[in-house]
């Protein structure tokens, strides 16, 4: 009787414990797994449809988050004409999500070391720009992350990293402005992260916690059909978000 009334206990909390996980792809609407793999083949067979050849959809998974009896995961599918090895990847860094970021110490254009953990000590939230002097879209946001700064200069540590050297990057900067603080050479911490697209904006709060990750600013179309670049009002609103009341 005692392991029959064991086992049912066992059994219980293993129920109460079972976490189920949905998709979503704007935070209200919910998914399940089966209802995510009719969405892909749905995908799939109006894309071949429509370009007369065999594609492949696929879905990357940004965020989740925990609840106490499901897993949210924020997601948005992706559609492409040659098979993917995965029809489910991570975003980039979604393993360091709501996590303590890793702790760096880079070099600065004045020959001294930054450490995170001067981070902490500020006490303040920090944006992290990665980017590097090849990348046009990350010169294009500059102005707009410029503006972003001024703004919110007292609430907030704009850093901005990359992997290139002192001397490339003080000769972008003389044609360039970008008032983040910069560190450089940083190619060992870039690698471990595993960042490949650029630019790319990370947001930690006070305490060093990554809570958002986010890629460029997006281009927006103007009359003509002409891009140009928007004006940053995601990143407006998650530095909202974090700052100190």
């Amino acid at each position: 009787m005692k392991k029959l009334i064991t086992l049912l206990l066992l059994l219980n909390a293993v129920i109460s414990f079972a976490q189920t996980t949905y998709y979503t792809t704007d935070g209200k609407n919910r998914m399940t797994e089966a209802e995510i793999k009719d969405k892909l083949s749905e995908m799939e067979s109006k894309m071949e449809k429509a370009f007369g050849k065999k594609m492949y959809a696929s879905l990357t998974i940004h965020e989740t988050e925990t609840k106490s009896d499901s897993v949210i995961a924020k997601v948005s599918f992706n559609i492409n004409d040659k098979q993917q090895d995965k029809s489910i990847n991570y975003g980039p860094l979604s393993e360091y999500k709501n996590r303590e970021f890793p702790q760096f110490n880079l070099n600065t254009l004045a020959d001294e070391k930054f450490n995170s953990e001067k981070l902490r000590l500020i006490g303040k939230p920090t944006m992290i720009n990665f980017w590097f002097t090849g990348c046009l879209p990350c010169i294009d946001e500059m102005p707009v992350l410029n503006n972003i700064r001024e703004k919110y200069k007292d609430d907030f540590n704009f850093i901005a990293i990359t992997f290139e050297q002192k001397e490339e990057v003080e000769k972008f900067l003389e044609k360039y402005s970008f008032e983040f603080e910069q560190l450089i050479n940083a190619k060992d911490f870039i690698d471990q992260l595993g960042l490949e697209k650029y630019p790319m904006n990370l947001f930690l709060d006070e305490n060093g916690i990554l809570r958002y990750v986010k890629g460029g600013i997006p281009y927006e179309s103007i009359k003509g059909g002409e891009l140009e670049m928007g004006e940053g009002n995601e990143i407006i609103e998650i530095i909202e978000k974090l700052k100190l009341p």
